[in-house]
């Protein structure tokens, strides 16, 4: 691989980083599909993350606060840092540490998307909305919360 191609490379990375925080995983795979050599990759990684251009911590927590912002429950956090190649143990200590409160969120979520919520709501009704909050990634307890606190509210 000549000097252009890593200079290339080198600012397509840097380039991306300006733009947002990568987990080391996903900078892999943007760098393979410019097809990169694997020794290349690691040598430009290992040189972000000497620099502090790379930091898996930041990441973590920057994807979680992006994923509350979102209005996302746990489950769907979890599922999306697996794909995003958070580590998880770190994750769920970040989950402690920032106390999310999912209850609170559960019923944020569902007030934004039912706004209106009649007392009596039909099977049909209520079997879409906990199918809404579950795609969202709320358990039954909190989905269970956030629609009782939504009929109260009225």
């Amino acid at each position: 691989m000549d000097d252009t191609s890593k200079q290339k490379l080198k600012n397509y990375v840097l380039w991306l980083l300006a733009r947002q925080e990568y987990s080391h995983k996903e900078l892999i795979k943007k760098l393979r599909a410019k097809e990169a050599p694997e020794s290349y990759v690691e040598e430009l990684l290992v040189w972000c993350e000497r620099l502090g251009y790379i930091d898996e911590a930041r990441y973590c927590d920057s994807f979680l606060r992006r994923q509350i912002n979102k209005g996302f429950g746990q489950k769907r956090v979890l599922a999306e840092a697996m794909n995003k190649g958070v580590d998880r143990a770190q994750l769920l200590q970040l989950i402690e540490t920032l106390e999310v409160d999912w209850f609170q969120l559960a019923q944020d979520a569902y007030v934004k998307k039912y706004a209106v919520t009649a007392p009596n709501l039909d099977y049909k009704d209520k079997a879409k909305r906990v199918r809404y909050m579950m795609y969202r990634g709320f358990s039954y307890e909190e989905i269970d919360f956030a629609m009782q606190a939504a009929t109260m509210g009225e």
